[in-house]
């Protein structure tokens, strides 16, 4: 059962990304009240408790709001579970500045992936992913992952998938592990993500409803030779949803995996390439700086 959202919560997260992206301006009361569309009083209220809280502090010429110092100690908690990223955000601003694409960076566990951070380009492809969305590394998904995993984990991934395609997954994986970055296909037709979109926003979804349709989706996915290809060709058109590439930690783990999202337009082989070529590039230096640190 789908937890029920919560109001209140969902103003305070909203309050924090606006603020975040306020910069050194900072939001007046009003401007809070307008962004939140919640009545001054209301904002007035959480604001003040807030502020209490140090987590926000209030220019007492200009009357605005800013990010408070209580949460630079949140931060470094925060950042001190994930030591590839802090290295890593440099990199990825170049990276997208570099590139013209997002770049995003996921962290990496035994079932799934989570998005930590991202880098968005106003020329980049696809739809914002929020902090938290988690990705199972359930074929076709997780590809990019068990391509630098061990040897039982991969296996235990292409044990999932169907045995008619599972001998060309195991030669993209050995592929993309080779070249140092791997390579995401847009196939999916529009029209089925549409309907799973509107199946997963209807309040009156059946989950297995829900769960017929992932499922057709994921088959279609998986038996489509084209979306995670094994090479690619100089002067073909591809669309390309993602470029991975890990960052590796001690015994060749994957500490971080950063992915570009370009745009949505088709793109040449040589082009895909050059992206994933920069990516990697990247991801090999982060690796070195983080065995030194380490």
């Amino acid at each position: 059962m789908a937890a029920r959202p919560s109001p209140q919560t969902e103003r305070v997260v909203n309050l924090f990304e606006h603020l975040a992206g306020a910069a050194d301006e900072g939001m007046t009361l009003a401007e809070v009240s307008r962004q939140l569309n919640v009545h001054k009083a209301s904002c007035h209220s959480m604001l003040a408790e807030l502020l209490r809280a140090g987590w926000l502090l209030r220019d007492p010429v200009r009357k605005t709001y800013h990010l408070g110092p209580a949460l630079v100690r949140l931060g470094r908690e925060a950042a001190g579970r994930y030591p590839a990223l802090v290295l890593a955000r440099s990199e990825m601003a170049e990276l997208s500045a570099a590139t013209g694409a997002h770049c995003v960076a996921f962290s990496v566990s035994d079932d799934y992936s989570t998005v930590v951070d991202q880098v968005r380009s106003p020329h980049g492809g696809g739809h914002p992913m929020p902090i938290g969305t988690q990705f199972p590394h359930r074929p076709p998904y997780g590809a990019s992952i068990a391509a630098w995993s061990g040897p039982d984990v991969r296996e235990q991934w292409l044990a999932a998938v169907p045995g008619d395609v599972r001998d060309r997954y195991r030669q993209a994986l050995a592929a993309a592990g080779q070249r140092g970055y791997a390579v995401g296909l847009h196939i999916l037709p529009d029209l089925r993500l549409q309907e799973l979109a509107l199946i997963v926003r209807s309040a009156e979804v059946r989950s297995t409803r829900l769960s017929q349709l992932a499922q057709a989706l994921t088959d279609e996915l998986i038996h489509t030779e084209e979306w995670f290809p094994i090479s690619l060709a100089p002067d073909r058109a591809y669309t390309v949803s993602h470029i991975d590439s890990p960052i590796l930690g001690p015994e060749s783990r994957v500490e971080l995996m950063l992915s570009l999202v370009p745009r949505a337009d088709p793109m040449s082989g040589v082009l895909v390439t050059d992206l994933g070529t920069q990516l990697c590039a990247a991801t090999r230096r982060l690796s070195t700086a983080l065995a030194a640190e380490g």
